[in-house]
């Protein structure tokens, strides 16, 4: 199909306490979310550019679209250390409307290679104020970002060509804090409803406490976006966290069928924290105990996170009643992301086009060699060693000349 988007709708969905239930399995895609509105998008805006790192550059929001409304990314890797850059993954359509380079790695007269892909909300998608309208919640709620835009994603992306282990639809969850988007991150729900309410509050900012205190759930990493099958992960690492220490869960994928309700604990001395057992990645169930226990053992106590991380920071505007009745509006800052490590893109902040700079690139010339040897000047060598050899010449040639 031609550029020009065939608009399908996609659900939002806010981090409350629901759960979405595929009609074919009748189990949840995600836990704790909420429906909250619909908008008719095929690529999340806050995924529009192009993306880069040091192999490759993406762009999610090329135009084209499959017949069953899913958009078709292009891949540009950026080969032999970055002096080359090849289309590897696009559209037909546009492989036809844009000749190849007969250089490519994939074949440039039959087909490049061809990637299907549909994003599913894990997050509510937020502007800032300047950006655009707040997401507003069944609760009347409004969210939007304070400075860097954010969202997360699970990307289900389905390849041409045929399918290692019978797997058709292979899952990258993808998260955007500002322009910089990650492959490895956690969840929480949003947490405003903690702050109590006064008349105190009235036109206030208020912080929900410690923002990376609660539970965080893992969704997966990816070892990339890439043209082939990506690893997926069997294991996932939840987080919950208190003023006071970090303590690490880990979940496994089980064969169980679905439980959302029952919940599992584990203690600290007299502390007892409680957390799903079950939960929903990659259309996969996950539990952290055994059977049908619902004592987790072997939590890992550590003081801090064990790993650098980013937050994104969310406002959520509020409206309530005080205890004498009147009407407080406030606004609560919290996080719902938690980043871990470097980026895995960027986004360009150049105005070029793909095309422009795909061709820029290619018309570079690699700079000649340094020379094997430094440059000597005048050479100090005797020609009587060769005219008139000594007596000794079959001795090793590392004694000639002393």
């Amino acid at each position: 199909m031609k550029k020009g988007f065939k608009k399908a709708t996609v659900c939002f969905l806010t981090l409350s306490a629901c759960i979405i239930i595929n009609s074919n399995k009748n189990i949840p895609l995600t836990i704790a979310q909420e429906v909250q509105t619909e908008k008719e998008q095929i690529v999340p805006t806050l995924l529009d550019g192009i993306w880069e790192n040091y192999s490759r550059y993406i762009v999610f929001n090329t135009g084209y679209t499959t017949e069953d409304n899913k958009t078709i990314p292009q891949i540009v890797l950026r080969i032999f250390y970055q002096w080359y850059d090849d289309r590897t993954a696009e559209s037909l359509d546009y492989a036809k409307e844009h000749s190849r380079d007969k250089n490519n790695t994939t074949d440039p007269v039959s087909s490049p290679t061809v990637m299907k892909v549909s994003f599913v909300p894990l997050t509510d998608e937020l502007l800032t104020q300047e950006q655009g309208e707040a997401v507003v919640q069944s609760d009347g709620d409004k969210l939007y970002a304070e400075k860097d835009s954010s969202g997360a994603w699970d990307m289900q992306v389905t390849y041409s060509g045929p399918t290692l282990g019978g797997i058709k639809v292979y899952h990258i969850p993808v998260a955007v804090i500002g322009n910089k988007l990650y492959l490895h991150f956690a969840i929480k729900k949003e947490d405003s409803d903690s702050v109590p309410v006064s008349s105190l509050l009235e036109g206030n900012i208020m912080e929900s406490g410690n923002l990376l205190a609660g539970y965080w759930q893992d969704y997966g990493s990816s070892n990339g976006i890439l043209v082939s099958p990506s690893f997926q992960n069997d294991e996932l690492l939840c987080y919950y966290i208190t003023d006071n220490a970090v303590y690490k869960l880990r979940y496994w994928e089980t064969d169980m069928e679905y439980d959302g309700e029952t919940k599992a604990t584990f203690t600290d001395g007299n502390d007892v924290f409680s957390v799903p057992r079950h939960i929903r990645a990659a259309e996969r169930t996950f539990t952290c105990t055994l059977g049908r226990r619902t004592k987790i053992n072997n939590v890992e106590k550590l003081s801090e996170l064990d790993k650098e991380y980013v937050l994104n920071s969310v406002f959520v505007q509020k409206e309530a009643k005080d205890a004498n009745g009147n009407n407080v509006k406030y606004t609560v800052r919290t996080s719902t992301i938690c980043a871990f490590g470097e980026p895995y893109l960027t986004l360009h902040n150049g105005s070029e086009s793909l095309e422009e700079i795909i061709a820029s690139d290619n018309s570079r010339k690699k700079p000649s060699p340094q020379p094997l040897f430094p440059p000597h000047g005048v050479l100090d060598f005797d020609w009587s060693i060769i005219e008139d050899p000594p007596s000794s010449w079959n001795r090793r040639m590392l004694d000639l000349g002393k």
